[in-house]
Formats: structure tokens, C-alpha cells, sequence
């Protein structure tokens, strides 16, 4: 069956066929508008519009691996604010002539991703008639106790720490765009294609490290942005150890088969979906227990300076950076 078959009532039957029911005091999907019960600590609003041939390509992906990495891109966001995914809207361009079974694929993805943390798709719209496919999200969740977590915040002193791995997203992204296909031949390359193409949001890590840290970001656009994003606004500078950045064997080693470095890939790559944190020195402790009750690695890869500038060092000696074109760039893919 075709999508245009299928109708706007059908693609709303489905979703609300694939993913639980609301829970007691919401208004989901199938009415004009959802209701989300009153919070007395605001809400936390996020969105994200993945493109197809830009932020995806059918034969690089699977429609459950789009549909997938649209909600973990989207959890990523309130990850990075210490906060609790409650809800989202979903919504769709989507070619006339697709087929219901790779809409209902898509869709697996995204509830699989949001079945993890009790979020419901409560609404949104699909239009039909166009070239591609375009999946535009919007979520929201709920702050911390705390209040949420800001990127602005670090102060002088404070440790940065980062969660994961970096540069295993780009990594993948270099095999698939020369030819490497889905689930790739060994298992380095299977190890880097899943950080790109089902990248996993670090919510409950974000959730346990909240109350400890002065601020937070997901590291989206490479991790020199992130830090730059981090300390631009507080007055601060940083120091960052280039030898810390936790880069696996398998993206160094993809790095060097295209003439390249993982520190490259680690800080202008993009798409990882770690967390960076300003982790005052007291709650050192705190937070690497957080990291480790969530399972996630956590790694100390610099210090938040009064200098206002950032230096890049290795092994204690500062380094200008070169990596700039593989930087991330959502108009350049």
C-alpha cells in the first residue's frame, strides 16, 4: 500500500496502534490539539527536522534506523539539560508514492526509541506531494528538581568532563559515504555506523549528573564547538587535553585509512550525542558515580579557565588546530 492510500487518518491510526496509551490526564493524538497536564516547573521544548539526503539516506539506512536516530537526536536535547522526555509532536513531508511499510517502519524506530523513557507522540501533521522525505520533531520534557541545565554556567576551576566516545559518528559517515554499507564488514565498522546511524541520548546520565554540575551540552556539532558554546558566554576560557579525548581503536584507525586523525574526527566531526559537562571539583566524585550507575563512561578532558580564550593542548603543549574540513555542517551533506 502506498502512503497516499494510507490517508492522514491511517498514518494516525498507526501510531496510535504502535505505541501505548497516553497517560491519565493527556489528550494524545487523533484530536485537534494535545493537552499536557499543568507542571509547576515550566517545560523543557525542543526541535529537530531531519532531511532526507541531507541528514539521511535510504541506502545507508534502514527506515527504523532513521525513525530511530530522529528520537535519539531529539532525547539527546533534554539530555543535556538534566531533564525527563515526557512528550513529542511528529511531523511529516512525505513522497505520495512511498509505501505504507516504510512509513510503519519509520514510526518503529521512533516509538522504540521513546518506548525507553515513557514518551508519547501526542500529535502533529503530514503533507504529502513532495520529492522527499522531511521528519520534523518536536519534544518536551521536564526539568530537574534543580531547574535545567544550561550550557552557560562554567566557572573557573571546573573540570570538563565528556561521556562516551568521540568521533565514532563521523567515522561511520566516512564508510558509508565510500561505499561501506549497513552492518559493515567487520566488527570496527559495524562499532562506527551504529554511533551514526543509531546514536544513543545520554537521559538518564544527564538525569544523575543535574543537581552536580554548572553546565551541560550534547556534543552535536563536534566538540570544538561544543566547548567554544560552553565558555562564550561566562566570561571563561578552557584548557583542553587533546590526549584525554576518549577516541576508540576503530575511528582512529577509519581515520587513518582516509588520510586523516580521530582527534579530527573527535573534535569537528559531529553527531555523537555525548554529554560535556563544567564539573566544579568538589563533585568530581559525584558525577563519575552518576556516570558509572547509567553505564557510560565519563572522561576528564580539560579545565574551565578565567582566560577567555580556549588553548588546545598535548601533553602540556598548546596546538593549532587543522581539522576544520570535516567539519559538521547541516547545509553541506
Amino acid at each position: 500500500m502506498q502512503v497516499k492510500q494510507l490517508g492522514e487518518r491511517g498514518i494516525i491510526a498507526m501510531i496510535h496502534r504502535m505505541q501505548s496509551s497516553p497517560p491519565p490526564g493527556y489528550v494524545g493524538i487523533g484530536d485537534d490539539a494535545a493537552l499536557l497536564p499543568g507542571y509547576p516547573d515550566g517545560w523543557l521544548i525542543s526541535q529537530d527536522m531531519l532531511v532526507e539526503d541531507i541528514h539521511f539516506r535510504w541506502d545507508w539506512a534502514t527506515p527504523e534506523q532513521v525513525g530511530y536516530k530522529a528520537a535519539q537526536v531529539n532525547l539527546s536535547d533534554i539530555a543535556a539539560m538534566g531533564g525527563q522526555p515526557t512528550a513529542a509532536l511528529t511531523s511529516l513531508a512525505v513522497p505520495s508514492q512511498m509505501s505504507s511499510e516504510v512509513l510503519e517502519s519509520l514510526y518503529r524506530g521512533l516509538t522504540r526509541a521513546f518506548d525507553s523513557w515513557g514518551v508519547i507522540i501526542l500529535g502533529g501533521d503530514t503533507v504529502g506531494t513532495v520529492d522527499r522525505l522531511v521528519l520534523d520533531v518536536v519534544i518536551l520534557g521536564k526539568p530537574s528538581a534543580q531547574g535545567p541545565v544550561l550550557r552557560q554556567g562554567a566557572r573557573p576551576g571546573d573540570r570538563l568532563m565528556v561521556s562516551g566516545r568521540l568521533g565514532a559518528s563521523y567515522a561511520g559517515y566516512m564508510l558509508l559515504s565510500h561505499g561501506a554499507s549497513w552492518p559493515g564488514e567487520d566488527i570496527d565498522a559495524r562499532s562506527v555506523l551504529t554511533a551514526h546511524l543509531e546514536p544513543h541520548a545520554r537521559v538518564a546520565l544527564g538525569q544523575a549528573a543535574a543537581p552536580f554540575i554548572h553546565a551541560m551540552t550534547d556534543v552535536s556539532d563536534g566538540l570544538a564547538r561544543e566547548v567554544e558554546e560552553l565558555v562564550q558566554f561566562g566570561s571563561v576560557g578552557a584548557d583542553v587535553w587533546l590526549e584525554n579525548l576518549p577516541i576508540c581503536r576503530a575511528t582512529r584507525q577509519i581515520a587513518a585509512g582516509f588520510q586523516s586523525d580521530g582527534e579530527d574526527y573527535a573534535l569537528f566531526g559531529g553527531e555523537d550525542y555525548e554529554l560535556l559537562m563544567a564539573v566544579p571539583p568538589s563533585h568530581l566524585e559525584a558525577v563519575k558515580n552518576a556516570a558509572a550507575q547509567s553505564g557510560v563512561a565519563l572522561t576528564e578532558i580539560g579545565v574551565v579557565t578565567d582566560g577567555r580564550n580556549i588553548r588546545w593542548l598535548k601533553n602540556g603543549e598548546p596546538v593549532v588546530l587543522h581539522g576544520e574540513g570535516v567539519a559538521f555542517d547541516h547545509f553541506s551533506r
